[in-house]
């Protein structure tokens, strides 16, 4: 069938043009001209005016009965009278049937339901072109149906046509015409559009001015919010541990001079001392996707005063000899220690006993910690230890081992043994004194299981740096070492 208004073939079955929206009139138009016929015609054949056969008189004013018109017919003729009654009353009631049923398919193929219908059927065939046509012309007269522009969308995204898919959606979220489940579920499918695109930025833009406080809640993953401080900034008359903490997953970059932090700046890690003077405290969150938040600045001063810093009784320096390390520990405070360059901490290793100063080149980083975790300036220290008139490193772990295959303790030179499968090695970590008996280096032993992890063991062996001779190191720093043979 062709539409009469655009010349658009419609389908088979169809009622209504899915190019132009036409309506196609099933029913012919009704024609005054010819009721009077069919009255005349329905009369002749109810009277029976051809037979002539009819005698008598009947009601003329149209108000008898049937009965009284057969009343007045021969009998010959009343039978044939009845059947033709019969017929029209079934002729009148089909025709009655035939206009309901008409009129039921002129009103469905109007309906919303229906033309909505035929805009996907349009799109399970793979015309999505013309199934947007046919949405835009419904959403002319319904503009408050939401999946009308919902289809519509979809059927953009199809044609790979993005940025219609997008306005489409736009569209529903700006108009103030839908509800808040048809609202939130425009956000979610437009969402779901940039994120498919890697298109984060503009998400997070998009929520920054949404007027919905559960939306946003319901994404907050895509926004980075400035972090916040579990202290206000202000005055302090003691030690504060500031935590700093972000909406959701990421990283946290922190500067304490008040300089704008980078991402290549202090990633935070946890608390944050802030122990003593005036401290600004900058910090910015970059969340999974990469969105940067704004920066947030906190200036505090701290009042308490500064411990006094730990006295280390041993200068910087290159040295030939043995040398303990001692250091004097201010009242109220630990003292730790660290030797790869960074701040102690707390966490750090705590100084106890005079340390035996390592071989070669070492760096000692030394501060005092009150109660309270008040911290001291840190005292850097950084020596050099060799012995140049001793046996060297390599010569002293060789003339170990081989003393440890005499006594069994080892079976081979390269640190097998049967007191576990694994691989024993050796290494020289520093020089001590004992009293009468000469200057030792110091070798750990650790062990290798074989699966990448190595451990040190509970023994420490000494060698003699000039002769050579070698034991077990007992005693301690404090009260002194001493050499156990084996």
């Amino acid at each position: 069938m062709i539409c009469p208004e655009c010349g658009h073939e419609i389908e088979e079955g169809h009622l209504i043009c899915e190019l132009c929206g036409h309506e196609v009139q099933m029913v012919p138009d009704f024609e005054p001209d010819i009721e009077p016929q069919i009255d005349n015609t329905l009369i002749d054949e109810v009277v029976g005016v051809s037979t002539g056969s009819v005698t008598g008189t009947f009601d003329t004013t149209g108000t008898g009965t049937t009965d009284q018109i057969l009343g007045l017919m021969h009998d010959d003729h009343k039978p044939t009278i009845r059947n033709r009654i019969a017929s029209i009353v079934i002729i009148s009631i089909s025709v009655l049937i035939i206009a309901a049923v008409a009129i039921w398919a002129v009103r469905r193929a109007t309906g919303l339901e229906y033309r909505i219908n035929s805009a996907r059927s349009q799109a399970s065939q793979g015309k999505y072109e013309e199934a947007i046509r046919t949405l835009e012309n419904i959403y002319v007269s319904h503009p408050e149906e939401s999946s009308i522009l919902f289809l519509e969308s979809e059927y953009y995204n199809e044609l790979g046509r993005t940025d219609q898919a997008v306005d489409t959606l736009e569209r529903m979220i700006s108009s103030g015409r839908y509800d808040e489940t048809d609202v939130f579920s425009a956000y979610d499918r437009l969402i779901g559009i940039y994120a498919d695109n890697g298109d984060y930025e503009t998400i997070a833009a998009l929520l920054d001015k949404c007027e919905h406080p559960e939306i946003v809640q319901a994404y907050q993953n895509y926004l980075a919010i400035a972090p916040v401080f579990s202290y206000e900034p202000g005055e302090y008359d003691s030690t504060i541990r500031l935590k700093i903490s972000a909406n959701t997953s990421g990283n946290i970059y922190y500067t304490l001079d008040g300089s704008v932090p980078k991402e290549t700046g202090s990633l935070y890690g946890g608390p944050i001392v802030l122990d003593h003077g005036e401290i600004v405290v900058s910090a910015m969150f970059v969340n999974q996707y990469g969105i940067v938040s704004d920066v947030v600045v906190g200036q505090y001063v701290i009042l308490n005063d500064m411990p006094e810093e730990p006295v280390v009784n041993v200068d910087s320096g290159e040295y030939h000899e043995p040398v303990l390390i001692t250091v004097e520990v201010p009242e109220g405070c630990t003292v730790y220690y660290t030797t790869d360059k960074s701040v102690p901490t707390e966490d750090s290793v705590q100084y106890v006993d005079p340390i035996p100063m390592p071989v070669k080149y070492s760096n000692f980083s030394f501060v005092s910690i009150t109660e309270d975790g008040l911290s001291s300036d840190v005292v850097v220290k950084s020596y050099s230890l060799s012995f140049p008139g001793g046996i060297s490193y390599d010569r002293a772990v060789e003339i170990l081992k081989t003393r440890l295959v005499e006594r069994g303790l080892l079976n081979d030179m390269e640190g097998h043994s049967d007191r576990a499968p694994g691989i024993y090695r050796y290494e020289v970590i520093s020089a001590i004194p004992i009293e009468g008996q000469g200057d030792y280096y110091t070798i750990r032993e650790f062990y290798h299981d074989g699966g990448g992890a190595e451990t040190p063991t509970d023994t420490t062996y000494i060698v003699e740096i000039r002769q050579g001779s070698t034991a077990i190191l007992g005693g301690n720093a404090a009260d002194g070492f001493l050499a156990i043979a084996f």
